[in-house]
């Protein structure tokens, strides 16, 4: 899976950290909570996501 940079607000950072720790219990599924969200906001946008 190929692998990208992200640069947060700080806010932003926690609360992505505090809500992955709340829903998983490990940190490391932060990738699939964003993941989870940009294919969420592509959809409500009409943005095809090519497979």
């Amino acid at each position: 899976m190929p692998k990208t940079t992200l640069t947060l607000s700080e806010p932003i950072a926690k609360t992505l950290r505090v809500y992955t720790a709340q829903t998983t219990s490990n940190l490391r599924a932060q990738s699939q909570v964003v993941e989870d969200a940009l294919t969420e906001f592509f959809e409500k946008h009409n943005v095809k996501i090519e497979k």
